[in-house]
């Protein structure tokens, strides 16, 4: 992990933050924590990757041009991006729309994998990798959420409502 918050894989990928030594950026999804440093990523990372998902509510969120001509790259779920003997590939996490754990491969086979935030019972496990960094915002015992709602049904409901 960098001292700016960004989370490390390989030798080319910073995830969720920005990090200069790094030419390949990896947002994991639309939250704010994770896209800290964007617009330093979008001057000097060779690639930002992400969802078409992510890229979509982070436009919505942040104003049509927050991404500008940057080279924002959209990838699918099980789409592996080639760049200087690593393969970056993102894996569905069942988080928020357009999630996504991220899995890099060396040339020499080793696979390190990042969760990004996700949900225990909907997010398929990353058991075929050789080290696995976990997500770990809510880590401590004293980070609960402070409510008991179904945060699906709510969503559900406020677009139901709407329509």
């Amino acid at each position: 992990m960098s001292s700016r918050g960004a989370v490390l894989l390989g030798d080319s990928v910073a995830c969720d933050a920005f990090d200069e030594s790094r030419p390949l950026r990896v947002v994991t999804h639309a939250h704010a924590d994770h896209l800290v440093g964007l617009k330093s990523s979008l001057r000097s990372c060779e690639k930002v990757l992400m969802t078409a998902a992510t890229r979509d509510l982070a436009e919505v969120m942040n104003g049509p041009l927050s991404l500008g001509n940057g080279p924002v790259e959209t990838v699918d779920y099980e789409e592996a991006v080639e760049y200087s003997g690593e393969r970056v590939t993102l894996v569905k996490a069942d988080h928020i729309l357009g999630a996504a754990q991220v899995v890099v491969e060396d040339a020499e086979g080793v696979r390190v994998a990042y969760t990004g935030d996700f949900r225990i019972d909907g997010t398929p496990p990353l058991s075929d990798c050789d080290v696995l960094v976990v997500e770990a915002t809510y880590g401590s015992p004293s980070c609960r959420r402070a409510f008991a709602v179904d945060v699906e049904e709510l969503l559900v409901s406020m677009v139901e409502k709407k329509l």
